[in-house]
């Protein structure tokens, strides 16, 4: 399962939050879940990380040690490709109906 996740950093944890960071690189992500990528914005206060999970306990392994300092959000996503091919088969499924 693919997840985005945007952390907020506020600016009282940002050094904190930096150093938990590196030694969070340094560790391997927990079984289950794997980091795809992440972004961070111009203004450095938000992070944006896409992962690739098997379970909801993978993700909340890996982001626990910064829920004290980051208001996070989390959306579970798909890629477009896949997207239009099951909304695609839904229509035919769906026309079949009427």
């Amino acid at each position: 399962m693919l997840l985005l996740n945007i952390a907020r950093i506020s600016p009282e944890h940002s050094l904190e939050a930096l150093k938990r960071w590196e030694e969070m690189e340094c560790m391997e992500c927990p079984e289950g879940a794997k980091v795809i990528n992440q972004w961070i914005d111009s203004g450095g206060s938000r992070v944006f990380t896409l992962y690739d999970v098997e379970s909801i306990e993978a993700y909340m392994a890996y982001n626990f040690p910064f829920m004290d300092l980051c208001e996070v959000e989390v959306f579970p996503v798909i890629e477009s490709g896949t997207l239009k091919k099951l909304a695609e088969e839904q229509l035919k499924v769906l026309g079949g109906l009427a």
